[in-house]
This record gives structure tokens, C-alpha cells and sequence, in this order.
């Protein structure tokens, strides 16, 4: 055979190879054109690859959020959906998790505790142990203090404890009639009271200067922070 028959009988067998090696490759393409895309919904990204590519899939990711609840670097979204059936050679598409950043804790102080977790809530952080405590210059329910305090930077999702006021509260008002004024006044702010009014009165059977009388009276409820008046005997 000469040798241009020989090569000519070469270039047929190879386009004769290469056109049963295409349509080999044709009948599995459309064998597998409905293949089920897999989920890959909170794994991580190298894991979910790999499995997207099994399958004869693109992996693609799509862009990174932030969630306070799935570890950086898991799927937390894909496209299409688990269960869908699409051609191999098509892109599964999926969303990572960011780790969020700081946020600023708010101030709370002064509001309803209401409003305190709704600004909470708003920051993207919790409320934590809520305690209370008796304020005069805190009407109650409303916030008193809170930790951490305002203006910090926390992680998202961080609980913030808060103290809210249950009112002035009331207390027993101390024994100060007989006490010198400079005594009495001493005495009641220990207690956690003011001196209010001091008046004056003259009564010869008791010493110079010493309390005569004290409204509220020795003993009596009254709240926290609030005045008591006082009449010290001037002769």
C-alpha cells in the first residue's frame, strides 16, 4: 500500500475514533442532563465544594454574610435549591457565613425596660439578667443601670444586664427628736434621708439647740431620698 494510502486510512480512523468518542460522551451528557443538586446548607466551604464537583456541578460563591449563628465560613443559602435537577456543568450557587462585626452597646439608662430591649434588639444584642433595685430619682421600670456600659463595642448577639427601678421604695425614718440639729442631720442622711424645713421654737424644759419635733415622726414608712422637717428648740 503506498504511502499516501496509508496515511489516509490513518486520518479516517481517527476521525472515526474521535466521532465515537464524541458521541460516547454525548449519550452520558444526556444521560445525566437531570442530575439532583445535593444540599450543602451548613457546611464548610471547601467541604461543600467538593461535593458540589462530585456531582458534576460549578461551585460559585456567590458573596459572604454576616450571621451571628453559623460558624465563619459555612453555606448558610445555596442556588438552586436541594433537590432541583439541572445539567452537570451547571453553577450551584452559595452564600458563606461572615463572623459580624463589633457594634456599639446603646444607652439605656432613663428608658422602660420595654424600650431598653427594643434598642437592644435593634443593635443586634440581647438582653441579659434583668435585676431590680428601689431609685428616688428613677421612676419605676425604667432602666437604672447596664452593663457593659453604653458607648463599648460588643460582639453581636452579646446579652446586656440590666438594673430597673422599682420606685424610691420605703424605708423607717429614724428617731432624731432630743438629738443636737448637727446630729439629727447626720443621722438622716445615713439613713438615706434629707433635712427639709428647720423651724425654731422656744421651750425652756429642754436644752438649746437639741430637735423638738420631726415630721415624718419617728419610725414611719416613708421613701427613700425624701425630706424630713425638723423644729429645734432655741431658748
Amino acid at each position: 500500500m503506498a504511502m499516501k494510502d496509508l496515511f489516509g486510512a490513518a486520518v479516517v480512523a481517527a476521525v472515526v475514533s474521535a466521532a465515537t468518542t464524541y458521541a460516547l460522551q454525548r449519550t452520558t451528557l444526556q444521560r445525566g442532563e437531570a442530575v439532583e443538586v445535593p444540599s450543602v446548607l451548613g457546611l464548610p466551604g471547601q467541604s461543600a465544594r467538593e461535593l458540589v464537583e462530585s456531582r458534576g456541578f460549578m461551585f460559585v460563591v456567590g458573596e459572604e454574610r454576616e450571621d451571628a449563628k453559623a460558624p465563619a465560613g459555612t453555606v448558610v443559602a445555596q442556588k438552586p435549591l436541594q433537590g432541583s435537577r439541572i445539567e452537570r456543568g451547571q453553577t450551584v450557587e452559595v452564600v458563606l457565613a461572615r463572623v459580624p462585626g463589633p457594634v456599639k452597646v446603646p444607652a439605656l439608662a432613663g428608658l422602660a425596660l420595654a424600650d431598653a430591649k427594643a434598642r437592644l434588639e435593634a443593635a443586634k444584642l440581647v438582653v441579659g439578667k434583668v435585676s431590680e433595685e428601689n431609685s428616688p430619682e428613677v421612676k419605676a421600670g425604667s432602666v437604672i443601670a447596664q452593663a457593659p456600659a453604653e458607648g463599648g463595642e460588643a460582639k453581636v448577639g452579646t446579652a446586656v444586664d440590666l438594673v430597673v427601678s422599682k420606685g424610691a421604695g420605703t424605708i423607717a425614718v429614724p428617731q432624731v427628736v432630743g438629738r443636737s440639729l448637727a446630729r439629727a442631720k447626720d443621722e438622716l442622711v445615713k439613713a438615706g434621708f434629707t433635712v427639709g424645713t428647720v423651724r425654731s421654737r422656744e421651750d425652756e424644759d429642754h436644752s438649746d439647740g437639741l430637735i423638738l419635733e420631726q415630721n415624718p415622726a419617728a419610725n414611719q414608712q416613708a421613701a427613700k431620698g425624701s425630706a424630713v422637717d425638723l423644729v429645734v428648740n432655741r431658748t
